[in-house]
This record gives structure tokens, C-alpha cells and sequence, in this order.
């Protein structure tokens, strides 16, 4: 069906003209297919107006006034108790129609994350990375010899406090300690050093 101009492929009988619209809702709630359908007909033009002055996205809003009358007919007792169908039906069209806004926002924004995910670093974050990376291999290079050894084992190898300890043969109190102030003296060795607006 062309939503947009109201035209359908498939034979259509429509029931009695005049047929008011709480008797056609009560005909609907029914079960009756017929009604149905001059339902679709009457209303489907103006549902997918309103859903794509949203999207402007014409295949996506075709697809919502379908999923809106298929949902209409398998709820279709619920129409008997309406007093303003045409009220009920553009909530309901609003409603889909923020959902499928909402989840073209939370698509957007994977894309997004994914090409930031991907995105190789410029070359001015590169060097960043370079300049940083030398500086904490100088400043670890200037560490004393037992916090040069317990921060090789624990932040290079990957060792935890007590193997650590037990390769210095020291406690693991000893080897916190080491690398607190091991930790503190590379954090200020390359805030000292680094360029003005590296860090």
C-alpha cells in the first residue's frame, strides 16, 4: 500500500458509506475485516503524514503505519471503548514515531563510537604518545634500585604484590611502599618535563 496517497493493490470492499466512525470502530472490534480495512483506508494517509513530517524517511515511516494497524487489528476489542480514534491514533503515531527517532539517535551514536574506536590516532596524538612514553622510560630509569625493580616486576611483568615480594625477598608491605614512591617520583618527573599542553 502507498500510505502517502492512500492507494492500495488489493480489492477493497468498503462497507456502508455511512457508517459512522464509532460504528465502524464497533464493527472492527468485531472482528470484522471489511470495516478494517476502510479503517486503514480512512486513516492511513494521515498516520503516515504525521510520521514522516518526523523522519523524513519514507520507507521507515511506511513500515511504522504497517506495524500501527497490524497492531490496531490484534488489539482490535480495545476500539469499542475509544471516544476520539482519530486522538488515540496520532498518540499512538507520535509514540512510534519517538521511538524510531530515539533509536536512530542510539544507532548514530554507535556509528560514531565504533569510527572513534577505529580511528588511527593524527600525528600530533601520536607524538603526544611518543613524548610521554619517553619520559616515563627516563623517569623510570632514574628510580633507586629497589623501586626500579619492584615497579619492573609489578607494572612490566604484571606481578602481584605477595610474587613480587617474594622475588625481592621483601614483604608486601615493602613492595606497596616501593611503588607508591615509585609511582609519585615518575608523576612528577613527567609533569615537570612534559610540554605545556601535553598533559
Amino acid at each position: 500500500m502507498c500510505y502517502s496517497c492512500n492507494q492500495t493493490t488489493l480489492p477493497c470492499v468498503i462497507p456502508n458509506q455511512s457508517t459512522d466512525e464509532k460504528e465502524l470502530l464497533l464493527l472492527v472490534a468485531a472482528g470484522d475485516e471489511l470495516a478494517f480495512r476502510k479503517l486503514v483506508l480512512d486513516y492511513s494517509g494521515l498516520v503516515f503524514k504525521f510520521i514522516y513530517q518526523h523522519l523524513e524517511d519514507r520507507p521507515l515511516a511506511e513500515e511504522i503505519v504497517q506495524d500501527i494497524f497490524i497492531k490496531l487489528w490484534l488489539t482490535r476489542e480495545t476500539l469499542a471503548h475509544l471516544h476520539s480514534f482519530r486522538s488515540y491514533l496520532l498518540i499512538v503515531a507520535r509514540n512510534h514515531a519517538f521511538n524510531a527517532i530515539k533509536k536512530m539517535v542510539r544507532e548514530k551514536n554507535k556509528e560514531w563510537e565504533w569510527q572513534q574506536a577505529i580511528k588511527p590516532p593524527d600525528e600530533e596524538e601520536a607524538q603526544h604518545q611518543e613524548t610521554l612514553f619517553t619520559l616515563l622510560e627516563e623517569a623510570v630509569g632514574l628510580l633507586p634500585p629497589q623501586q626500579l625493580k619492584a615497579w619492573t616486576l609489578c607494572r612490566k611483568r604484571g606481578l602481584k604484590y605477595e610474587q613480587a615480594a617474594t622475588e625481592m625477598h621483601v614483604s608486601r608491605d615493602a613492595i606497596k611502599k616501593y611503588l607508591q614512591y615509585a609511582n609519585a617520583s615518575i608523576k612528577k618527573y613527567i609533569s615537570t618535563k612534559a610540554p605545556i599542553g601535553l598533559l
